[in-house]
């Protein structure tokens, strides 16, 4: 049989290797591992900055500086959803608890919102604009006046949850029933602004308690409670009221 020197075999190994490094369907050491699917990377990469991105305008990208539907670069507006919370219109968070605000922060966010949505701004725009833009300003000023008083604020978690209050709810606490008589007829009778100012005292004291019990009302979500709780408030503030108009005629609630 006839055989190759030794020399040449070694010579055509060789040059038989570099064709098997450019051709071969494998690499060598850790490029082993396989890599991503094209598609499947450019998905995941377009969901990250899709999801987490600000909402944009439909008509010029730009995106919305607030949490309405409104672009105050090119003046496209459409109306706001009917399911959108008062919390959602003025920046802050319903969940996970509604009744605790930052009520500076929610007067900073009112002003930004009515400086895009006031009904002097779209002056001269379409009148469907002008009419959207007005609904919006209205309801934004609800929002605040929700929003920004406790009692009204708990009231207003409570209808969302299915439980609105009636004005005929009556106080069933009869300790505390007691105590609001008493206040109300030692405002009647007090002769001097140092007598209010100690009724008022001691009545605010209790608007603190109750306001404390609301929020821990409403992170338990126990609803049932919190419409007793806001029952309370109500006679309490009441109470704040007729002694900030003292000496008018006090009247019960």
């Amino acid at each position: 049989m006839f055989r190759l020197p030794a020399r040449t075999l070694i010579y055509l190994s060789a040059q038989a290797r570099p064709a098997i490094r450019r051709h071969g369907p494998f690499r060598v050491g850790p490029l082993l591992r396989p890599s991503p699917t094209p598609l499947l990377a450019l998905s995941r990469r377009s969901q990250s900055t899709t999801s987490s991105g600000p909402r944009r305008c439909p008509s010029c990208s730009t995106p919305f500086p607030t949490s309405l539907p409104v672009c105050p670069d090119c003046f496209y507006i459409t109306p706001m959803p009917e399911s959108m919370t008062y919390h959602e219109m003025l920046g802050t968070p319903y969940e996970p608890n509604p009744f605790v605000v930052d009520l500076r922060q929610l007067k900073n966010q009112f002003r930004t919102v009515q400086g895009i949505v006031h009904p002097d701004r779209w002056v001269g725009k379409p009148p469907e604009h002008q009419a959207i833009a007005s609904a919006m300003s209205s309801r934004i000023n609800e929002a605040l006046h929700r929003l920004s008083d406790p009692l009204r604020r708990a009231e207003y978690i409570l209808a969302r949850e299915g439980l609105a209050g009636e004005e005929t709810d009556k106080l069933e606490d009869m300790d505390l029933l007691m105590e609001v008589m008493e206040a109300r007829e030692g405002l009647a009778s007090a002769e001097s602004q140092e007598e209010v100012e100690e009724i008022r005292s001691q009545n605010q004291a209790k608007i603190e308690e109750v306001l404390k019990e609301i929020e821990d009302l409403v992170a338990e979500k126990n609803w049932d409670a919190l419409r007793t709780a806001a029952v309370k408030l109500k006679y309490l503030q009441g109470i704040q009221s007729a002694a900030a108009a003292w000496p008018a005629v006090v009247h019960d609630h």
